[in-house]
């Protein structure tokens, strides 16, 4: 057998070894080389044709405490509804003009209000019009998505060869709403290896007390 055709052998089966992978893990680092933790990994999907993931119809939520979202960073998939309890003694304005969603609950406190449903898959940026050091993210997942553990790892099932993945972080110092979208077929396949490691440049969050108690 000729060495092209050796060549293309081997080729064939390592890609057939990576499309069978049950998992890959992913280490996402920040600009230190410290491990990040909430950042999210998302599959994409080449082929659309496959069935999309469950929607839960159970709302997330998304409270509002002493001036804060809480939590600031929520996960859920395309299709499902968030809600925004307002827990402080005081009246807060939520709203996002992010392009995956734009919303706006005026002025209220006390009970939610009604669910707002997120059909998109991207990241959407909350704020509050009142106290604009509040900010909250909520990633709309498309496919199988995951947040990084306290070492900065995700374990996802995907076909590398013909997935990619995206990383975000509510943190980095790129556009707020920007992924960072990876093949990592060459990668998996020059390396033989079922792990890769990113790093993403992330800054400080921003103060948390503007305007007061006033409202």
């Amino acid at each position: 057998m000729s060495k092209l055709k050796i060549a293309m052998v081997l080729t064939a089966i390592c890609f057939n070894q990576f499309t069978q992978a049950a998992s890959i893990v992913i280490h996402v680092n920040d600009n230190n080389g410290q491990p990040l933790q909430q950042a999210v990994v998302e599959v994409i999907r080449e082929n659309d044709t496959l069935n999309p993931l469950p929607v839960s119809s159970e709302p997330a939520v998304m409270d509002q405490v002493n001036k804060r979202f809480l939590p600031d960073l929520i996960l859920i998939q395309q299709g499902q509804s968030v809600v925004f309890p307002n827990s402080d003694n005081i009246r807060h304005h939520v709203y996002s003009f992010s392009k995956a969603k734009t919303f706006e609950l005026k002025l209220y406190a006390g009970k939610s209000q009604p669910p707002i449903k997120f059909e998109k898959n991207g990241v959407v940026i909350v704020g509050c019009n009142i106290h604009d050091s509040m900010v909250g993210s909520i990633y709309v997942a498309k496919d199988s998505a995951m947040m990084t553990d306290e070492k900065g790892n995700v374990t996802l099932d995907f076909d590398p060869v013909l997935d990619k993945i995206s990383i975000w972080h509510p943190l980095q110092k790129s556009s707020p709403e920007q992924r960072k979208i990876i093949d990592l077929k060459d990668y998996l396949l020059s390396n033989n290896k079922e792990d890769y490691i990113v790093s993403i440049d992330v800054g400080e969050p921003a103060a948390r007390d503007t305007f007061g108690d006033t409202f």
